[in-house]
């Protein structure tokens, strides 16, 4: 039992100070705030295990696709020893800086950051001519031709053949206010005044840049995990929800799809794909992975290690307005994971399917 002192946004804006004035505490712990600095990170159970299920290997090459704020990058990396590639991205430069101090505080050299939308992750082949593609920003003769990249049997082993061109692969990208003395434009007023009305973000004081990629070859990951963003309905405290609709809800279901259909792309022949929510909605989690499996006959639910959450939901709903979502099939519902916030667990609610990447197409 506490008294919220902060709201729910200013919890996670503010860097110090009291959000929560406890007069009840469940369990008697001590602050952990400044102790084992880089060696701990608090984090859900639901969060642990997906890094789990993900089961990275050493030397392998892995990409995170909506990594921040870096709890299951750091997680990947201590299951790989530090040994590999971890590709950590996200859309918002803040965020992608929030996972670049995370990883350095904890002391690991294997994660890569960069500035990425989830929606644009692969790197489409319009460069030049049909047999090559550009896969770095700049104006460098760093080129793989086509056939090259979509050769099956070469893509055995992807983090021996990373190339320099997917190093460069990134820009710098800034909000910092121009040069130029006291003048503000009225154009940089518009863009930034999210930030300028709600003060600096959590990260803009700690300083530096998150490079900006452009995108990923196809078959360029071992394994590929797609914690999507979603309605965030298991959250534990949930304090407000009142913004979501049926249609909204639906609506996410929606957006995630077309963030699968990238992930998908990007994972070789024989790997690994993960998908994950921290949502309750069966529209962000069984109707996604009927979608993947309808779709994409080339991936099949795998089994997940270690196994603590609940089945997932067998059958269909009806909308009102007539559309019928499909969720899974008899069979299937034991291959995923969902965690309900109410059961015996307490844990938030949280959804977890893995798939195997068979020969495509």
């Amino acid at each position: 039992m506490g008294t919220a002192m902060l709201s729910r946004a200013g919890m996670f804006r503010v860097p110090n100070g009291i959000a929560v004035d406890l007069n009840h505490r469940v369990f008697r712990l001590p602050s952990l705030h400044n102790i084992l600095e880089g060696e701990i990170f608090l984090q859900n159970l639901p969060s642990i295990i997906v890094a789990h299920a993900l089961d990275p290997q050493k030397g392998e090459r892995i990409l995170d696709m909506c990594a921040a704020p870096g709890g299951k990058t750091t997680a990947i990396a201590i299951l790989m020893n530090d040994e590999g590639e971890i590709v950590a991205a996200d859309r918002s430069h803040n965020k992608v800086l929030v996972v670049q101090n995370l990883s350095a505080e904890m002391g690991f050299t294997c994660i890569t950051t960069c500035k990425l939308d989830a929606l644009k992750s692969v790197c489409l082949p319009t460069i030049l001519n049909e047999s090559t593609i550009l896969i770095n920003g700049d104006n460098s003769s760093s080129m793989t031709s086509h056939s090259e990249l979509s050769s099956n049997e070469e893509m055995t082993s992807v983090t021996s053949r990373r190339s320099e061109a997917d190093k460069s692969c990134e820009k710098n990208d800034s909000t910092e206010q121009p040069n130029g003395g006291d003048n503000v434009s009225q154009a940089y007023i518009r863009k930034n005044k999210g930030r300028l009305k709600n003060g600096r973000g959590r990260t803009q004081c700690q300083g530096g840049r998150a490079g900006k990629s452009q995108g990923f070859p196809p078959n360029s990951f071992d394994r590929v995990l797609l914690d999507a963003p979603c309605s965030a309905l298991g959250l534990r405290p949930r304090l407000f929800a009142g913004l979501e609709t049926v249609i909204s809800l639906r609506n996410h279901g929606w957006y995630q799809r077309k963030m699968l259909d990238q992930a998908v792309q990007l994972v070789r022949v024989g790997g690994i794909l993960v998908y994950s929510t921290c949502t309750i909605n069966p529209s962000e989690n069984e109707a996604v992975v009927r979608y993947a499996l309808d779709k994409y006959r080339f991936l099949s639910l795998a089994p997940q290690h270690p196994r603590i959450g609940g089945p997932g939901l067998v059958g269909r709903c009806e909308f009102p307005d007539g559309y019928i979502e499909e969720w899974l099939k008899p069979g299937e519902e034991e291959l995923v994971q969902k965690f309900d916030p109410s059961s015996e667990l307490d844990t938030i609610g949280f959804f977890i399917a893995k798939f195997s990447v068979g020969p495509k197409d």
